[in-house]
């Protein structure tokens, strides 16, 4: 495996230290997982006990000799509140991460939730990059510095504001997560109503001082809604047009990412981003390159994944909608929502999973073949 190690001669990047580049070889065989969020193995974490299912994957990459990336976001610290709790909670899969790291081929891509980055170099004895590149083929980074949002936040509250999301979902044992259909529980419900009545009085607001003549904006609360309300309806953490203007103006052919739990290889005018998925929930994603070749699936179950979940975003007829339109289109009174209620006894979503916390994990790994390639980007343009 032919690799090297580069620093940029600046910083950037919300961990205020020299970012780290990593160049490996393409002519090999690659799998990439992320946003695995492991936690303290409490019913808050939403890893949900897939520990022998992740092993599985990591002892399939170690039989292959191929390289595993874990493109960021691998543990919750915020979830977990202790490196310790999470580390006596997943003492068996920590220790094949680090065999596999140890051998020289485990690869980590720091993400918006590592916070603790000695733990991975010095403790887990991972090689920690801030981004990689499959020789001028592929770029890898974690996914956050395409999101509108997060890549302000970062390093600037954003550790806090996601300390109190855990705490809230733990105190009050609700999901508080987008997309609602999926997560519809009364905790959620009652989130997006009050987002909604906070940006009612927000619009009195800037009205009621426009006529006293002291101009006000709501303009960042509306984005932020809009933003949310987008990621409700398919385009999760607000990554797609981004990434999509990046692969049309820049050099690389390939990016692929982490970040928005969304996974899939979508081909655009020749170019091709990929997106690992991640390993919350019902979930466990993986991407495989194969010197030049795609493959995307679900690990527990054996689905294989293209670019079905980025269709409604190709078209872009998902962006003409904002909050408000969304909130018209879906809120039926008294808490309801239309994606929620339409689901309820037709479609399995992450919420029956939560009544049945042991499910995921009681399941046997499965011994998943490898998948078939996808077709180079020029003839999947075509």
């Amino acid at each position: 495996m032919v690799s090297s190690t580069t620093q940029r001669p600046h910083y950037s990047g919300w961990n205020r230290r020299v970012p780290v580049v990593e160049t490996v070889s393409p002519d090999q065989r690659i799998w990439f997982i992320s946003d695995l969020h492991i936690g303290d193995a409490t019913p808050c974490d939403a890893f949900f006990g897939k520990d022998r299912h992740l092993i599985a994957l990591i002892e399939r990459a170690e039989r292959e000799g191929a390289l595993l990336v874990i493109v960021g976001d691998a543990i919750d610290f915020n979830q977990a509140w202790s490196m310790s709790r999470v580390l006596a909670a997943h003492q068996d899969l920590f220790a094949a991460m680090s065999r596999l790291a140890k051998e020289g081929r485990l690869i980590y891509v720091i993400g918006n939730h590592d916070y603790e980055i000695n733990l991975f170099q010095k403790i887990l004895s991972f090689r920690v990059c801030d981004e990689l590149h499959i020789g001028d083929e592929v770029l890898v980074l974690h996914g956050w510095q395409f999101d509108p949002y997060m890549r302000d936040t970062v390093g600037h509250g954003h550790e806090w504001s996601t300390t109190v999301h855990h705490l809230a979902e733990r105190y009050l044992n609700t999901w508080l997560r987008v997309p609602l259909g999926e997560f519809y529980t009364l905790g959620n419900r009652l989130m997006f109503w009050m987002a909604h009545k906070l940006a009612l009085l927000a619009k009195l607001y800037t009205g009621a001082m426009k006529v006293l003549g002291l101009p006000r904006s709501a303009k960042q609360l509306g984005g932020y809604l809009d933003y949310w309300a987008q990621g409700n309806m398919g385009d999760s953490m607000g990554m797609f047009r981004p990434v999509r203007e990046a692969l049309a103006h820049g050099d690389w052919k390939n990016i692929l990412c982490g970040h928005s739990h969304l996974p899939g290889i979508v081909p655009l005018d020749g170019r091709v981003y990929v997106n690992t998925g991640s390993w919350t929930f019902a979930s466990s994603h993986f991407v495989i390159w194969d010197s030049g070749t795609w493959s995307c699936g679900d690990w527990i179950t054996g689905r294989q994944i293209g670019a079905e979940f980025y269709e409604p975003l190709i078209d872009g007829h998902l962006y003409d909608k904002d909050f408000w339109q969304w909130w018209r289109e879906n809120y039926m009174g008294l808490l309801r929502f239309r994606e929620g209620e339409e689901r309820k006894g037709r479609l399995r979503g992450w919420e029956s999973y939560i009544r049945d916390f042991q499910h995921l994990s009681q399941l046997q790994p499965l011994s998943v073949s490898p998948l078939p390639a996808s077709p180079p980007p020029e003839e999947e343009a075509g």
